[in-house]
């Protein structure tokens, strides 16, 4: 068994162990502070010294109660078992992982506490966080969500304790417990000071204020997060700072107004796009490229969102064939006819070009594999 000591000392960089057998991939010590990966948390790295060699460790692994240390340097010749090593943890390395590991727990929290809202799912990497949520919740619920987050994050300085605790006595925390039970013996609990309780084998920092800033760069669904913490939240939030002064200095409007005034115009520019776009497709209607076999055939070299385009052509005449084909690989096609049946194009263009598609008679789209020059030609088939 290799004794955690990561669980009981997270901020301690160095150590020494004796080094007790021997992996294809690296060597097994009897104590270390390096965390395998596990939990959805990705592991530490560093190096591992004796007698002036130095060993890289690349990854950290779990292999029942023994962590193997994966080394990337040539090792057999130079270590021995019983040889009393030092270890070294990346330090930066390992307090990215640390923030982000708690972020995670204290926005976890948060959800639950306020919205009742289970995590599904997170995934932990370095000054990195990905979380999946049960339920999607609204742009005012975010909004509530990410205030306290953030005050927890830089103002409040909430404690994390942690404790082992034998399965057996796991009911007292039943009712606090946020999230589900491992199937350990001893169960590891992390407590956020009178505001969370939660299992977990993972390395936390010492209060929720050292987690920092915090940059949310990707948010799908209303359920899907994924965010910086550390180095990597402030490199983005400088960024977007200066770039976010340099946009309200060229459109002229002050920083507090200028996302305002960003969706006032869109709104405008994208009224004018659509009615240029009604406008256009009402001259397609009437002026068809060309005609096959008494069937008008319209191509949209443009692209338009495909419920805006299929309402556009109901009003198109009878014996209308309509191919929208602005990307080069992606062809929609329409039809109000039954000399050209949507679908049975379709399949024959992906027999021809490959790719994939489907559809109606009425209606079909494929995402062709080779490149499609002159869609009209090939309606001759």
């Amino acid at each position: 068994m290799t004794e955690k000591l990561y669980w009981d000392a997270p901020y301690e960089t160095s150590f020494k162990a004796e080094v007790i057998d021997f992996t294809p991939e690296g060597i097994i010590l009897d104590r270390t502070l390096f965390y395998p990966e596990s939990g959805n948390q990705i592991s530490d790295k560093g190096v591992i010294i004796k007698d002036g060699n130095k060993f890289n460790v690349d990854f950290v692994s779990k292999r029942d109660d023994l962590i193997v240390h994966h080394l990337s340097d040539p090792f057999r010749e130079k270590l021995k078992i019983g040889d009393i090593i030092e270890g070294e943890i990346d330090w930066e390395y390992r307090y990215g992982i640390m923030r982000a590991h708690s972020s995670q727990h204290v926005l976890s929290a948060i959800f639950k506490n306020q919205l009742d809202i289970d995590t599904l799912k997170a995934n932990i990497s370095f000054e990195e966080v990905s979380l999946h949520i049960s339920k999607r919740v609204s742009e005012n619920e975010l909004k509530d969500v990410l205030r306290q987050f953030l005050k927890f994050c830089t103002i409040e300085k909430l404690q994390f304790r942690s404790k082992l605790i034998p399965k057996d006595e796991i009911k007292q925390y039943s009712k606090q417990l946020r999230g589900g039970i491992s199937a350990e013996n001893n169960l590891r609990i992390i407590e956020i000071e009178d505001y969370d309780i939660n299992c977990c084998g993972g390395t936390h920092i010492g209060e929720s204020s050292e987690i920092g800033s915090v940059y949310f760069y990707e948010i799908k669904k209303g359920s899907e997060f994924k965010y910086f913490v550390g180095s990597k939240a402030i490199k983005m939030l400088s960024k977007q700072n200066i770039d976010t002064l340099d946009l309200a200095s060229t459109l002229n409007v002050s920083v507090t107004n200028l996302f305002t005034s960003l969706k006032t115009q869109y709104f405008k520019l994208k009224e004018e796009n659509e009615k240029l776009i009604e406008k256009a497709l009402e001259l397609i209607a009437i002026s068809p490229n060309t005609t096959l076999g008494g069937i008008k055939i319209g191509v949209v070299n443009f692209e338009v969102d495909y419920k805006f385009l299929s309402k556009a052509f109901k009003k198109f005449p009878p014996k209308y064939l309509l191919i929208m084909n602005s990307d080069s690989n992606k062809v929609h096609i329409l039809s109000n006819n039954e000399a050209f049946k949507a679908n049975e194009i379709i399949d024959e263009l992906v027999k021809k070009f490959g790719g994939k598609g489907g559809g109606s008679p009425r209606s079909a789209q494929a995402t062709l594999t080779n490149e499609l020059v002159d869609i009209i030609s090939e309606l001759t088939f």
